[in-house]
């Protein structure tokens, strides 16, 4: 066995944050460690947590869940890491050894620059496990949320290698794929894959509505495909104003890309039939080839 499996196994893990990230991390991670401390503001949410028996420990006070902790894991919304990170510089003395700091951040490039403050016995690997759900909160944790997900770790020249292969090893033992990058180019290309999404979502949404104010008769003929494609819209917004707000200049570049998209579509709308068709047939196929469609697809 090797030394990060050991880390793993003796290692007492402190989860700041138990919704639905954090709770999944904290049934995905049963028997798999030492033991499980939440961090959670919330009375009932930690008395769930506790009643379930996801958690050994519950504590709404950050500097008690460092006592024992090993690994310190941020699943909060990006602004609370962003705080979270500020408190540990003045609580630093109370952690015991080198510690792994881990967020799930869903943007990075910020939280990279405060990890990058820390001090040295607090080690900090920014990580996003791209999965979830629209309903947040602890009572819809599941076990198999990170099963199969990829999760993105983005490490700095700095990093401690043995605190990288501790992430890596808790990467493995819920199930996930890791892939590595810099901070920067994984918010350019969450900013396409799933934070423009959500604004498209939105906007959709808000089109259908401003028709729906002179003819309401609209909303009984949206289909499957305008619900599949506006799902999303009915994520938690608090957690996506953090992402936007973290992320901006990255997303007004995927909005400009998307404008371009849209204006290629136009032109070959007003174009012959026959170059419509090879558009369309195009992304089609990029579709297709990324995301196979099989019977079972919905």
């Amino acid at each position: 066995m090797n030394k990060s499996v050991d880390l793993l196994l003796d290692g007492h893990i402190t989860i700041v944050g138990l919704g639905l990230m954090g709770g999944s991390l904290a049934i995905a991670l049963q028997d798999k460690c030492a033991g499980i401390t939440a961090v959670e503001i919330d009375a009932h949410t930690r008395h769930m947590g506790l009643e379930r028996g996801l958690v050994d420990y519950a504590t709404k006070n950050l500097e008690d869940g460092l006592k024992h902790a090993d690994i310190l894991v941020l699943a909060t919304p990006v602004r609370a890491i962003l705080k979270t990170l500020e408190e540990l510089n003045r609580l630093s003395d109370h952690a015991d050894g080198t510690l792994l700091v881990l967020d799930l951040g869903s943007t990075k490039a910020q939280v990279a620059s405060a990890m990058a403050l820390l001090p040295k016995n607090l080690s900090g690997i920014g990580g996003h496990p791209i999965c979830g759900k629209e309903t947040g909160g602890l009572e819809y944790a599941d076990a198999s949320l990170y099963q199969d997900a990829v999760f993105v770790l983005t490490p700095q020249t700095s990093t401690d290698q043995k605190m990288l292969g501790l992430a890596r090893q808790i990467i493995s033992a819920i199930g996930s794929i890791p892939i590595e990058m810099d901070a920067e180019r994984h918010d350019r290309l969450a900013a396409l894959t799933s934070h423009l999404p959500y604004l498209l979502a939105c906007s959709l949404v808000s089109a259908v509505n401003l028709e729906g104010d002179v003819d309401p008769i609209v909303w009984k003929m949206v289909s499957s495909g305008f619900k599949d494609t506006t799902r999303v819209a009915s994520s938690d917004v608090q957690m996506l104003i953090d992402i936007l707000e973290t992320n901006k200049d990255a997303i007004k570049n995927a909005l400009n890309q998307q404008r371009s998209a849209l204006d290629q579509l136009e032109i070959a709308l007003d174009g012959d039939l026959e170059s419509l068709q090879a558009s369309l047939s195009t992304i089609q196929a990029i579709r297709n080839h990324h995301f196979p469609v099989t019977p079972d697809s919905s």
